[in-house]
């Protein structure tokens, strides 16, 4: 979110759209895989691959992008 954020003050509205969505998970990911690799054995314990750990979470992220940034274009609508 912080990096949204950044592309937010540094680019506009449209930036942070996109950077939400698509970059703002893949670094979270990316600095998953690199401090916590061992934290994916909870997961694969209850039959849960990391592709599958990976797609649910960019969909709930997706998800979770669209509702926030409909949310921020209505606000700014009445502002």
């Amino acid at each position: 979110m912080s990096i949204s954020l950044l592309a937010w003050i540094f680019g506009g509205l449209e930036t942070f759209k996109y950077v939400l969505i698509i970059f703002g998970f893949f670094i979270s990911i990316l600095i998953k895989e690199v401090n916590a690799k061992n934290e994916y054995l909870f997961y694969y314990n209850n039959g849960i691959s990391k592709l599958q750990l990976f797609v649910y979470g960019f969909m709930l992220n997706f998800v979770f992008s669209i509702v926030l940034i409909l949310g921020i274009n209505v606000l700014l609508k009445f502002v």
